[in-house]
């Protein structure tokens, strides 16, 4: 069926229950698809939609049990609830850059489906957005996503890892509850997770741990839902740090990048990314079976006896060491260049400048080993 152009909205329920309804392609001059405007047409094989449309209302393709691919064009900023509920057999969405909100249960039960990428405009995905997709093995959740629903990804079994970005601030209770291959989490919000002051004092401080329990149970727990990966094979938690070491380890030579990577293969609950992201890793306590107490409160995530902090601590030392050699080799060459532009010859063992304590300091704090290393700079 193709619908003329000139067509602007169509109405509620206009094409529901239409069961010889097999092709739709919607013109370019239609913004708006009404409430269950091709609810439960269920040999809706074949569906184009074109740009120029914004609003897909509650429930429009919902029990269209034949559709196998979908592309939202770019001009969709919406997408209602329930949109495409229970079609099961929706093997492909591509979702485009433009959408803004994912609605609640929009996607629930496509069973068929097995990879989904959200675009960086989403900034919201509802309840239940993704629920019940039992054969999803793959999401890519985008920066600029900032709010994950009450159980947007429950009972999606064939998830295995998921990557949250650093934008989201709230993670809906159970969001991915009972997704019962979900092994790996990675929170790259590492700078509001973990402890500040942990990188800023730069030094180890058995009083003080590396995690900010406050955010990250804010971020993790729901008072009303409970743990937002309750009844997942998690173990560990990982968070990101690529802030405080990954950007510092870019800069490095590549003979030293390799060092400081070798050290993290060598450390344990730390990990290197193939994309360079380096990881720390927190145990997940989970009470026992059979304890009365079901609730989030039997969850707990902790840097056992500081062993994360220790860890990171150590490579922070080695970083730092890489680059106090590295900007000292700098200054050193910068001096003796000054000496040699000279008329005079000088030897190299005099080619050596005393650095005021000023300098030092600015030094240090430009490389940012301060409190990590206190080296010995001659003229001190």
């Amino acid at each position: 069926m193709c619908l003329s152009e000139g067509l602007r909205i169509i109405g509620q329920s206009a094409f529901a229950f239409c069961e010889a309804l097999r092709s739709v392609t919607l013109p370019s001059s239609v913004t708006e698809l009404g409430k269950f405007a091709f609810d439960n047409c269920k040999n809706l094989a074949e569906l184009q939609l074109n740009e120029g449309l914004q609003i897909i209302c509650v429930g429009a393709f919902q029990w269209c049990g034949a559709l196998r691919s979908v592309t939202l064009p770019s001009t969709v900023t919406v997408l209602d609830k329930r949109a495409f509920h229970c079609c099961r057999n929706l093997a492909e969405v591509h979702l485009n850059e433009g959408l803004q909100n994912i609605g609640a249960f929009a996607f629930e039960y496509c069973l068929a489906l097995r990879i989904v990428t959200v675009p960086s405009t989403v900034t919201k995905l509802g309840e239940g957005a993704f629920s019940c997709c039992r054969n999803l093995i793959g999401v890519q959740l985008k920066e600029g996503l900032r709010i994950i629903g009450h159980g947007s990804f429950t009972y999606c079994s064939g998830l295995s890892r998921v990557i949250i970005p650093s934008t989201v601030i709230e993670l809906g209770g159970c969001a991915f509850c009972d997704c019962n291959n979900l092994s790996e989490v990675i929170l790259m919000g590492g700078e509001r997770l973990l402890d500040q002051e942990f990188f800023s004092r730069g030094i180890f401080s058995k009083d003080q741990g590396l995690v900010n329990q406050e955010a990250l149970y804010e971020m993790l727990f729901d008072e009303l839902r409970g743990f937002a990966f309750l009844g997942c094979p998690l173990t560990t938690v990982k968070i990101s740090i690529s802030w405080a070491v990954s950007e510092r380890m870019a800069r490095l030579p590549h003979e030293c990048m390799l060092s400081v990577e070798e050290r993290i293969h060598n450390l344990r609950h730390l990990e290197l990314l193939q994309n360079g992201d380096v990881l720390t890793c927190f145990p997940v306590f989970s009470g026992a079976p059979g304890d009365e107490a079901e609730d989030v409160e039997d969850t707990e995530i902790q840097d056992t006896n500081l062993e994360t902090a220790k860890r990171l601590y150590q490579l922070l030392q080695l970083i730092a060491f890489h680059e106090l050699k590295e900007s000292s080799i700098v200054i050193e060459l910068a001096m003796w260049k000054s000496r040699i532009d000279e008329a005079t010859y000088i030897a190299r063992e005099d080619c050596r400048v005393a650095i005021p304590d000023p300098g030092k300091t600015s030094i240090m704090e430009y490389v940012g080993f301060a409190g990590f290393l206190k080296p010995a700079i001659e003229g001190g």
